[in-house]
C-alpha cells in the first residue's frame, strides 16, 4: 500500500523469487539442458547450431559454449528480467522460452555464473553470485557485475556460460548425455551437441509399422487441427523411448502412454502429436508450468482431451499387439523356444541366487558399510527379493531384522519394522524357511525369482539381445543374422542354435548384473565392472559346460 494513494499493490521479492525459480533445477542434467537448449534455439539465420559442454568434476565447474547469435547490452537487459516476455515469442517466433526462468537455473546447483557473449563484434562479460542475491534481503533489484562491456573483438557470435562453485558431489557425464540425447530425439532440426569428448546422438527406434489418427467430434473441437502418429517398434523400448511425445508448435511438452503404462505390449508403442492449441490456450488453468518437469497439467481441458484422444488409440493398438503376440506364442516353434528359454533362465537364476546369497552375507557381516538393500534404486536387484517364508531352502543370516521402524530413515516411521529372521537362499538340504518376493514397480508386482529369457523377432538391424531392467527380462533377437543362420532348419534343439543361445544369454546376463550393481554405486572404477562381467561369464559358462560335449561315438563293429 502506498502512503500517497492508500492503494494496495502486488510486489515481488526479487531475491527470493529468483532462488525459488532456481530450486526447480535440482540436477546437473536439468541445468545443462536449459543452457544447451538456448544455444540450439537462438541462432543466426540458417547457421547449424553447435553446442559444446565441458563437465569438470575436479574444479566443480560446467561450461556451455554455443555458436548462437549472442547478446548485446539491450539483449542482456531483457535476459536478466525474471519472468520477462520472450522477445522471440513477441516477434512471432515460437520456441521453448516462455517463462523467462532459465537465467536462474545455474543457482539450483551452484553459487556463481559467468556469462560471456559476443554479438556483431562486441563482447560483454557479466557475472552473478549467490552472495549478491542473498544480500538483497530487502527485495530490491539484484546487482549483476559487469566484467566487460561492448568490447570490440574479432570473435564470431556466440555465448559461453560458465557455472562455478557447484555444490553437487559428482557431475555424472553419463546422466547428462542421456538427458540431452533424450531431448534431441524431439528437437525439430539437425543440431550438434558435444559433452566432453562425446557427440550426443539420438537413434530413433526401428518401426515395423506406423499409423495416423485425426481427432474427430469433441476431440477435434478441443484439440484443433492435428494428427497422432503411432508406431510399433521392432523390439521392447526403454523408458526413454516408449510413449507418445506431445508437442506444441514443435516444443516438446510431455511423453506419455496415457494410461497404458505397465500394460502388456505397451513398451512397443511410440509416436508423436503436435497440438498448437496448447500454446493458444488462455484458460485459468494453464496447460503447463515453468518447472521444465516434462509434465503437463491434467486439470487443463485441452490436456485432458489430448490424453483421452491418445489413450483411446494407444489402448486399441495395444490390444491388437497383445492378440498378435498371443498367436505368435501359440505356434509350435514358439512353445519349443519358450521351453529352451526356461532352461536357460533356470541356469542363470541359479547363479543369481548364489550371488545374492553372497551379497546378503557380506551385508550382514559388515553393518555400517554399503547397505545393499536400502541404497538401491527402484527396479534393481535387491536382497529383499528373498524373505522369510516356507517355500525355498534357506540360510538364516540373522535371527531378527534390524530394530527401528520403516520410514523416516528407519526411525520414527508409522509402521513397525518386520522383525522376522533375515534370510538368504540356501543349499537344497537346508530347511525351507524362505521365499522369493516380488516388488512393486510402476504400480504392479514384479515376478519373483530373478531373470527371464524370451526369444522374439526384433529386426535384422537390432542387437543379438536386449536387457529390460524393469522386470529383469533378457530378449534374444531371432531376426539377427547369426540366429537366422543357427536356426536354419527351424529345429530349436539343434546344438549349434542352443550353444549360441546360451552364450548370448550368458553375456547379456553378465552385463545386466554389472549394470544393476553399477546403478547402486558398487564399482569405484570401470576396471571393477569389467572384472565382474568376466567373473560372471566364467561362472555360468562352467555350469553349461555339458552343452559343448561332443556326442558319444558309436562303438566300432568288430568283425569276427
Amino acid at each position: 500500500m502506498t502512503r500517497e494513494t492508500g492503494q494496495f499493490r502486488l510486489r515481488s521479492h526479487v531475491s527470493r523469487d529468483f532462488l525459488q525459480s532456481a530450486a526447480l533445477f535440482k540436477n546437473a542434467h536439468l541445468v545443462v539442458w536449459e543452457y544447451v537448449a538456448n544455444g540450439l534455439q537462438y541462432v543466426d539465420g540458417h547457421t547449424p547450431p553447435v553446442v559444446r559442454v565441458r563437465l569438470d568434476d575436479t574444479r566443480k565447474k560446467i561450461s556451455i559454449k554455443d555458436n548462437g547469435r549472442g547478446m548485446d547490452a539491450a539483449d542482456l537487459e531483457n535476459f536478466f528480467v525474471m519472468h520477462g516476455e520472450n522477445l522471440d515469442r513477441k516477434a512471432g517466433r515460437i520456441g521453448r522460452g516462455m517463462f523467462g526462468t532459465g537465467k536462474s537455473a545455474a543457482f539450483g546447483i551452484a553459487d556463481r555464473i559467468v556469462l560471456t557473449t559476443t554479438k556483431n563484434g562486441r563482447r560483454t562479460k557479466v557475472s552473478l553470485c549467490r552472495a549478491d542475491i542473498e544480500a538483497t534481503a530487502d527485495g530490491s533489484e539484484i546487482p549483476v557485475r559487469t566484467l566487460e562491456r561492448e568490447l570490440a573483438v574479432p570473435d564470431p557470435n556466440g555465448t559461453l556460460v560458465e557455472i562455478e562453485q557447484i555444490a553437487l558431489p559428482k557431475l555424472d557425464q553419463r546422466v547428462v548425455i542421456a538427458w540431452i540425447e533424450k531431448h534431441l530425439a524431439h528437437w525439430p532440426h539437425h543440431v550438434t551437441v558435444w559433452v566432453n569428448n562425446h557427440e550426443c546422438q539420438y537413434v530413433p527406434p526401428t518401426a515395423i509399422r506406423t499409423m495416423s489418427f485425426v481427432p474427430e467430434g469433441q476431440f477435434a473441437a478441443k484439440l484443433g487441427p492435428c494428427a497422432l502418429a503411432l508406431s510399433v517398434a521392432a523390439k521392447p523400448l526403454s523408458d526413454n523411448e516408449r510413449g507418445v511425445s506431445i508437442f506444441s508448435n514443435g516444443v516438446w511438452q510431455e511423453t506419455t502412454l496415457a494410461g497404458a503404462e505397465g500394460k502388456d505390449m505397451s513398451n512397443y508403442i511410440f509416436g508423436e502429436i503436435d497440438i498448437p492449441q496448447l500454446d493458444k490456450d488462455k484458460s485459468a488453468i494453464a496447460p503447463f508450468d515453468m518447472s521444465r518437469s516434462m509434465q503437463m497439467n491434467p486439470a487443463n481441458e485441452v490436456v485432458q482431451a489430448a490424453l483421452a484422444f491418445i489413450g483411446v488409440n494407444v489402448e486399441k493398438l495395444r490390444k491388437e499387439l497383445v492378440a498378435e503376440e498371443k498367436r505368435r506364442r501359440e505356434s509350435e516353434q514358439a512353445r519349443q523356444l519358450a521351453k529352451q528359454a526356461d532352461e536357460i533362465a533356470k541356469l542363470i537364476n541359479d547363479d543369481f541366487s548364489k550371488f545374492r546369497a553372497l551379497v546378503a552375507k557380506a551385508r550382514a557381516k559388515a553393518r555400517g558399510a554399503v547397505d545393499f538393500g536400502d541404497s538401491e534404486p527402484t527396479g534393481t536387484m535387491g536382497d529383499d527379493d528373498f524373505i522369510f517364508g516356507s517355500q525355498e531352502p534357506t540360510e538364516i543370516i540373522r535371527p531378527t531384522g534390524e530394530p527401528g521402524a520403516i520410514g523416516d530413515g528407519g526411525a520414527g516411521g508409522d509402521q513397525p519394522r518386520n522383525l522376522n529372521p533375515e534370510v538368504a537362499p540356501g543349499r537344497e538340504d537346508e530347511p525351507k524357511k524362505g521365499k522369493a518376493a516380488g516388488r512393486k514397480q510402476d504400480g504392479r508386482r514384479r515376478p519373483p525369482g530373478g531373470f527371464s529369457i524370451d526369444f522374439r523377432p526384433m529386426g535384422v538391424e537390432e542387437n543379438r539381445a536386449q536387457y529390460q531392467p524393469d522386470g529383469r527380462q533378457i530378449h534374444i533377437n531371432l531376426d539377427h543374422p547369426q540366429f537366422k543362420a543357427a536356426l536354419g532348419s527351424g529345429d530349436v534343439h539343434d546344438p549349434v542354435f542352443l550353444r549360441l543361445a546360451y552364450e548370448v544369454a550368458f553375456s547379456e546376463y553378465a552385463l545386466a548384473l554389472a549394470f544393476e550393481l553399477n546403478r547402486r554405486g558398487h564399482f569405484a572404477e570401470i576396471e571393477d565392472a569389467l572384472s565382474e562381467v568376466l567373473e560372471t561369464l566364467n561362472r555360468v559358462a562352467r555350469q553349461a559346460a555339458s552343452l559343448y560335449q561332443a556326442p558319444a561315438s558309436p562303438s566300432p563293429c568288430v568283425v569276427r
